[in-house]
């Protein structure tokens, strides 16, 4: 038995499809062009201003480790403690803040990479 394609049917949906992007024009269309680049700029820029500012924590604990102002230890604390701030905040209750703490502390343990990236920061 030969199986054969079903025979070709034009498309009258391709001519509907055409003259509705042909109408997609004019002043009603240009203004809401600008208006959600607008929004994607202005969710673009306030996502880098808050990134920026989750940069900066990490960041600053990282120069205070490399001027030696912190050991690798307290270094690891201070960013146990913001990731715990950042996903939890300051209001969460003490046991649930501890057992985030916890398994942050074990899994940079655990971890095999994670724990010889550790390791450098002693010897750098």
């Amino acid at each position: 038995m030969k199986i054969t394609r079903p025979p070709r049917v034009p498309r009258s949906g391709s001519a509907t499809k055409a003259s509705a992007l042909a109408g997609a024009k004019g002043k009603s269309f240009a203004g809401k062009l600008a208006s959600a680049e607008h929004g994607a700029r202005t969710a673009n820029g306030t996502e880098k201003l808050a990134n920026a500012r989750k940069l900066s924590a990490v960041t600053e604990i990282g120069a205070e480790l490399k001027a030696g102002k912190l050991t690798p230890q307290a270094a690891l604390e201070r960013v146990v403690e913001h990731v715990v701030n950042r996903h939890l905040g300051k209001t969460a209750s003490p046991a649930r803040r501890a057992q985030l703490a916890t398994m942050l502390r074990e899994t940079l343990a655990d971890d095999p990479l994670l724990a010889a990236k550790v390791r450098a920061l002693g010897r750098e």
